[in-house]
């Protein structure tokens, strides 16, 4: 499997007026979710991701190590969210 280092930040809001305004400066919300685990709201740089995930087409037998300030989350995708005709991530779903 391939590993794959990806930063990101803490979203503390949520809401579609929050999610819009954070995609137009080009940020793309997400969660991070686990049994028996607390979410966690995340954002993360379209483009950084959008480049990760074209590059390794098979996205679901990728672990990213998501660095969260100092701590690091090894996780997978769940789902990918995307507009239906442009190529933009709307929203991720991790799981770990």
């Amino acid at each position: 499997m391939k590993k794959i280092n990806l930063k990101i930040k803490y979203r503390k809001k949520t809401g579609s007026n929050y999610n819009k305004k954070i995609r137009n400066k080009n940020i793309i919300p997400g969660i991070i979710y686990g049994k028996g685990k607390k979410n966690i709201l995340i954002k993360i740089n379209h483009n950084n991701l959008y480049n990760k995930i074209i590059k390794n087409q098979n996205n679901k037998k990728i672990i990213f190590n998501l660095k969260l300030n100092n701590l690091i989350i090894k996780s997978k995708i769940k789902n990918i969210q995307k507009h239906p005709y442009k190529n933009k991530i709307l929203h991720i779903d991790f799981i770990y």
